[in-house]
């Protein structure tokens, strides 16, 4: 499938894949809540909510004590405008939130759409695509990657999860995987944005290749029909 993509490795994605991507985005993209949902600003506040229980539940099944997070750090990965920083990672408390983003637009509407009240003192930004991102190891205790895992091949897909495990706290942390799924084939392609849809078991699969294990999944509930079923993963670091 990448071949036929005109993507067969590293190197000629980063010069045919990622840039049919960022090219939609700098076109079709306001730096909005409506902007960095696609038109749908209206299921914001609902994903928020599905986004908090998840969490909640992780924490409850894994044991993890409530200092987790306002001990740790935070990333949310693909930020955009900070639309989950602001409503789900600042709020957990966190000491630190650092916002990785490819487009330098939408990651300078950040600051102001976080603003004060909403922690914008605890932020950093970071413009530079998943594919190419080196988190500093041990460093996070919440990794969040909401709607842009999607844009990364399947190769780049496993390296930018190994190293999103090397940079979760020794004393633990978890990534957090939320993207749109399909069910009756293993991928669906969307060639004008070069963004692909993988099926759960597909998302499953490239998790274990990156050396992470699956501790919690689930379904967002309540989204419009016109949506792709939204498959949220919590992610560990895999024991031997």
């Amino acid at each position: 499938m990448w071949k036929a993509q005109g993507v067969y490795s590293a190197s000629t994605a980063a010069a045919s894949w990622y840039s049919r991507a960022t090219d939609y985005y700098e076109d079709n993209c306001p730096p909005t809540v409506d902007g960095v949902l696609g038109g749908f600003a209206a299921i914001s506040d609902l994903d928020l909510e599905g986004s908090r229980a998840f969490l909640n539940d992780v924490v409850v099944q894994r044991g993890y004590s409530s200092v987790i997070w306002s001990a740790g750090a935070a990333c949310e990965c693909g930020a955009g405008i900070g639309r989950v920083s602001k409503g789900l990672l600042l709020p957990l408390g966190v000491q630190r939130c650092d916002l990785v983003e490819s487009s330098p637009r939408l990651l300078a509407a950040a600051p102001d759409y976080i603003g004060d009240d909403g922690g914008v003192e605890r932020c950093r930004f970071y413009c530079q695509g998943l594919q190419e991102w080196m988190p500093r190891k041990s460093s996070y205790s919440i990794v969040w990657i909401q709607w842009v895992f999607c844009y990364l091949t399947d190769e780049d897909a496993i390296a930018f999860l190994r190293r999103c495990g090397e940079s979760l706290l020794d004393s633990g942390g978890v990534i957090c995987l939320k993207e749109n799924t399909c069910d009756d084939q293993d991928f669906i392609v969307d060639v004008e944005d070069a963004s692909l849809s993988r099926s759960a078991r597909y998302l499953h699969w490239l998790a274990r290749e990156a050396g992470l294990r699956v501790v919690h999944a689930q379904i967002q509930d309540n989204f419009p029909d016109q949506i792709f079923p939204v498959y949220q993963l919590a992610l560990e670091v895999a024991t031997p």
